[in-house]
Formats: structure tokens, sequence, C-alpha cells
């Protein structure tokens, strides 16, 4: 109180607003208030002891795990980070043509260009028919490998289309061979041996294949 006036003094002070923020947070002010408050804009947590911000709608890719995504989303009204895990198909490198591996666009997934390996394997073995069996081993030749096939959606037929490719004989050879039968009978039986392999187109239906082209020899 004044003593000479008998009034009371009055004594203004300003009032010094907090605003630094904490990081992901941002400073606004209001109308009707006079000082602002910190509104959260980013998205923050914890991975591998570090502290990650992301923005609202950005994505954050950690570069020891290519295929995890996190994404800041706002749901009713609240910032919360979403994580995504990418699963790779399977991949073997030693399937690829050489130089043809890639990875998508996060780093996360290698695929390439399969290598065709359609080619001729032999086994010796012991025919045997019946009662009936070769007294020496003989060398059977088959077809063994994979071939390329896809499968991919086609946005025309609103459907999944399939291409199928098989690994089968092209060219074979009729063969003689002597079995000798329980009774110490012997007879003359004959068998293919399989000179070319090739891909074929085939339907990608369990049980169907293109007929092979075969010649024989005399």
């Amino acid at each position: 109180m004044n003593p000479i006036t008998k009034l009371n003094d009055i004594n203004c002070k300003p009032i010094v607003c907090q605003t630094n923020c904490s990081e992901g947070y941002e400073y606004q002010t209001t109308i009707d208030k006079c000082c602002g408050t910190c509104v959260q804009k980013s998205c923050i947590f914890t991975i591998d002891n570090t502290t990650q911000i992301i923005k609202l709608n950005d994505t954050f890719i950690p570069p020891n795990d290519r295929c995890a995504k996190y994404t800041c989303d706002e749901i009713n009204g609240q910032l919360l980070t979403q994580k995504t895990d990418t699963i790779c198909p399977h991949f073997n490198t030693l399937d690829c043509k050489p130089g043809t591996e890639t990875t998508d666009a996060d780093g996360c997934c290698t695929t390439c260009k399969l290598e065709s390996m359609c080619e001729v394997q032999s086994k010796q073995t012991i025919i045997e028919v019946n009662d009936c069996k070769s007294t020496q081993m003989v060398n059977l030749t088959s077809c063994a490998g994979h071939c390329g096939s896809s499968s991919i959606y086609s946005a025309a037929a609103n459907t999944m289309t399939h291409q199928c490719e098989c690994c089968q004989e092209v060219t074979t050879n009729q063969k003689q061979v002597e079995l000798t039968c329980g009774d110490g009978s012997k007879v003359q039986h004959s068998y293919l041996e399989v000179e070319t392999c090739h891909c074929n187109k085939a339907e990608c239906v369990s049980g169907t294949a293109p007929k092979p082209q075969r010649r024989r020899r005399r």
C-alpha cells in the first residue's frame, strides 16, 4: 500500500512462457491463453536402445533390418507407431542366372531370373522285370532339374495367370539289354535311353505335359 495515497501499488511482471519443447513436439499458442503448449507432431519410439522420431505419415527402415518398416499414423487423434514385417520368398543364389540378382526398393528381399537347369542325369542300376533281371549294371538316364514358372495377376482377366515349364526328354534312344530269369532262361528287354533334355511349356496342372520328340536307332 502506498503510504501517501493509501492505495495499493500495482507491480506488473511479464509471464515467461516455456516454449522449448522436447524433440518430436512443437510449441503452439491459443487465442484464449497466455502461454501455449507442446503438441506432439511425430512418433517417438526406441529401437536397439536408440530413440527414433518419425514425422506423421513418414516411414523409418532400420539399417540393420531392411525387412522391418515403421510408420507414423494418426489413430483416434493420437500418433502411433505401426510396424510391418516383410516376409521374403525362398531365395537361393545358385538358382540364379549370373548378374540378374536384384533387391526391392527397401533393400529387403532379393530376387533374380532363375537359371533353367534341365539336364541329363545317369544312374547305374539293375533292370528287373517280373522274375528276370540284368546280370550287369545298366546306365539308366533321366531328365532332372528345375525350369521357369510364374504366377502373375492379370487385371484384364481379374485373376492369376500361370506359366509353367517341365524338365522333359527331347530325344531318346531305344536300347536292348539281356535279362536272366529265375528258371535260367534269357530274354531281351527294350528300354529308353535319354539323350537330351529341355524345359518345355506345360499346363500348370499335375500330370499334364507336352509330348516329347523321339527318334530311334536300330
